[in-house]
């Protein structure tokens, strides 16, 4: 049977025909994580042993049965959770839209701070999950805009669906102390313009990614990535004051190119980059 890996590191994933890609993080940075929407062949087979973390958001009813066996049974849209060893090998029918997000282990230890793992679950069929559907169009809106805050908005949503897998851990913690607060700033001050991790921000601080993202919400009124879109949209009035071209406004503030910018003004500032220069040559 020919095997066709899906995109990301090698051996995320394995099936008989490959699947049309309409959507992948490839670009984004994330640590230890991998997302892609695709869509399925009308049939074919997974033989797959899993050695991450995968979880799975089927979008589409679907037949399938487990090879070796005849008898089809047909599994609802929803969300299946696979673990580490565990194993698919099934023929399907139906193809369908479905979107991946796999976890490497080392992830997950990250951020939870403790020797845990996820609780698997739809593996006999597919299950609805209200807090998953929410993560997953979040990740997919972000990926689809060229995640303009970098990694930060994935990496964060990616911690919540870990925490919500892992179910709770410890009593609450402490809040962000001013030095570890300002550990962090420092670190997108210096580095805003370029690719910065949840967990770089965490390691400057001194924290781990789940307590560093809830601290300093508490502490500075936003999340890492709002604080970080946010300094990108303050230089970039600055460049735009000063006439830089847009695009390059876009580069020198760590924007993909001038509509990824424009987009990201316009939310924040509720006008276009050229309407807000357009008040200063006058």
């Amino acid at each position: 049977m020919p095997i066709a890996p899906l995109p990301g590191p090698l051996g995320l994933y394995s099936v008989s025909v490959m699947p049309s890609f309409l959507l992948d993080s490839t670009r984004v940075g994330w640590q230890g994580a991998f997302f892609t929407d695709i869509l399925g062949a009308p049939e074919g087979v997974v033989d797959h042993g899993h050695e991450r973390y995968c979880v799975v958001r089927g979008m589409h009813r679907q037949g399938r049965r487990t090879l070796g066996r005849r008898t089809w049974q047909e599994m609802p849209a929803g969300f299946s959770v696979w673990r580490c060893g565990d194993e698919q090998r099934y023929h399907w029918r139906g193809g369908g839209r479905a979107q991946f997000l796999f976890i490497a282990p080392q992830q997950v230890a990250q951020v939870t701070g403790h020797d845990r793992s996820l609780a698997g679950m739809g593996h006999d069929a597919p299950v609805r999950a209200p807090m998953l559907e929410l993560i997953f169009d979040a990740l997919q809106a972000d990926v689809a805009q060229g995640s303009p805050a970098g990694a930060l908005v994935g990496d964060s949503l990616i911690a919540a669906l870990v925490a919500h897998l892992c179910g709770p851990v410890a009593p609450k913690v402490n809040g962000l102390s001013a030095q570890a607060r300002d550990r962090a700033i420092d670190c997108i001050e210096a580095r805003f313009a370029g690719p910065l991790s949840l967990q770089e921000l965490a390691d400057a601080a001194g924290l781990g990614i789940r307590h560093f993202s809830r601290a300093f919400r508490e502490a500075t009124g936003r999340s890492p990535h709002q604080y970080l879109l946010h300094r990108r949209v303050e230089q970039a009035k600055v460049l735009i004051r000063q006439g830089l071209p847009l695009a390059e406004v876009a580069l020198q503030c760590g924007f993909c190119d001038q509509s990824q910018l424009t987009r990201t003004f316009m939310r924040q500032v509720g006008t276009t980059p050229g309407s807000f220069r357009s008040r200063f040559a006058r």
